[in-house]
């Protein structure tokens, strides 16, 4: 390649030089119109005057330079400098293409190089790339890169990852249940298994606590302060009334938080989130499961300390609440209108929640739904979209179709670039 680029430049060259796309400088034509050289062999010697006509000596290519004019700039150089140049620019330019082969091996040798990142040969180029992308998508400071062996296994693993110490050495097993699919309408994000795997082997299976609230912080915007760090306005400020949340309950919000499209991850209304206890003998005792208030989530006890079969609804919840703030600080007014449009909300001041809708119960996924407002019926049914969709889809096709594709796809055009997560 690199050969026949500098013919190519040898030859561009010499088509430059065909076609004089250079012109005497306007100062050495100046210089020779002054200066006429008379080009007789003996000047001393006498003849008849006679009239000739002036002759301008030929200005030799090596003694001077040229004036190359474009319609972008113009150079004082000599021509062999300006061809030298053309051949550098396209040679340098040939010395950043990689081969095939170089280029087919590039995720795996930057896993190798920035996360000392091994893969065996069930790694596809395919997979590789996708596990590159996962990485690079977390925050740099959580990474402490040492050595670890990746292979992938066809068993269905627990969250998608199984990590094991031998020979003092770390070995990771991704079930390929994990591994992104094709990218299809019906899954917008089909990298979310492998980067919750991911998640899992950066925060040593979900006990270091300080990459756990780092991915919270950077990812999602969303700090998770003690309660003597909870900010005044932290409603009923008490030691008794707040409890610190497990590692176990921020890997489950931060995995439902990562549902969403990468563009609706940080609201930065959303700055903190709380954990109340709801089962002490006070007057807050029975409080919601959860609540917004400005700038923070408060979260019920009791939702994290349901059974592994209730934690569906847990999710739901988390999801529930962040879609609030989506409601209110996000989305569009034509969106949220047409959203009413399609529940038949309309403003009613006869009604406790100053809303009423012409539809019947059963186009609500739930009696919570149908008797609020649009911004309730939303967060609901988003909810619903994430934990069980099937009942969604099955009670309220036309709401199912609108999140998926005004928010979900819509949102997850939006993302670019730099951060492709």
């Amino acid at each position: 390649m690199r050969i026949f680029l500098s013919f190519l430049a040898v030859r561009s060259a010499g088509l430059v030089k065909l076609t004089v796309p250079f012109r005497i400088s306007e100062e050495i034509r100046r210089n020779t119109q002054k200066h006429p050289i008379n080009t007789q062999k003996h000047p001393k010697q006498k003849h008849p005057k006679q009239k000739h006509p002036k002759q301008y000596a030929e200005i030799p290519y090596q003694k001077h330079p040229f004036h190359f004019v474009s319609s972008c700039a113009s150079f004082n150089l000599p021509f062999s400098s300006a061809a030298l140049f053309l051949l550098i620019i396209i040679l340098q330019a040939s010395c950043y293409t990689l081969p095939p082969e170089t280029s087919n091996k590039y995720p795996l040798l930057r896993l190798q190089e920035k996360y000392s990142i091994y893969l065996d040969a069930t790694w596809t180029t395919k997979d590789a790339a996708a596990l590159l992308k996962v990485f690079e998508a977390v925050s740099p400071e959580l990474l402490n890169p040492q050595f670890s062996s990746w292979n992938i296994s066809d068993d269905a693993l627990k969250n998608g990852i199984k990590i094991e110490f031998k020979d003092k050495s770390k070995h990771v097993t991704i079930s390929r249940d994990a591994l992104p699919t094709e990218e299809s309408q019906e899954i917008p994000s089909p990298e979310k298994r492998l980067f919750h795997a991911v998640v899992q082997f950066i925060t040593e299976n979900g006990t270091n606590r300080s990459a756990i609230k780092l991915i919270m912080q950077k990812r999602y915007g969303i700090d998770v302060p003690s309660h003597a760090a909870l900010p005044p306005r932290t409603k009923n400020n008490t030691a008794k009334g707040y409890s610190d949340f497990s590692n176990e309950d921020l890997m489950l919000i931060m995995s439902v938080l990562e549902e969403f499209p990468q563009a609706l991850h940080k609201t930065p209304q959303l700055k903190y989130i709380v954990r109340r206890i709801d089962r002490i003998d006070d007057e807050d005792r029975g409080i919601s499961s959860a609540m917004i208030s400005r700038g923070y989530i408060t979260f019920a006890e009791s939702i994290f300390l349901r059974d592994h079969y209730h934690r569906h609804d847990t999710r739901k919840i988390i999801a529930h609440e962040k879609a609030h703030f989506l409601w209110w600080h996000v989305f569009d007014h034509q969106l949220k209108k047409d959203w009413a449009k399609l529940g038949g909300w309309q403003q009613d001041l006869t009604s406790e929640s100053g809303w009423s809708t012409t539809q019947e119960r059963s186009a609500f996924v739930t009696e919570y739904a149908y008797t609020e407002n649009p911004d309730e019926d939303m967060a609901e049914s988003i909810g619903f979209y994430f934990v069980y969709p099937d009942r969604l889809r099955s009670c309220c096709p036309e709401k199912y179709e609108f999140i998926h594709n005004r928010i979900m796809l819509i949102y997850g055009k939006r993302w670019s670039p730099s951060n492709p997560m």
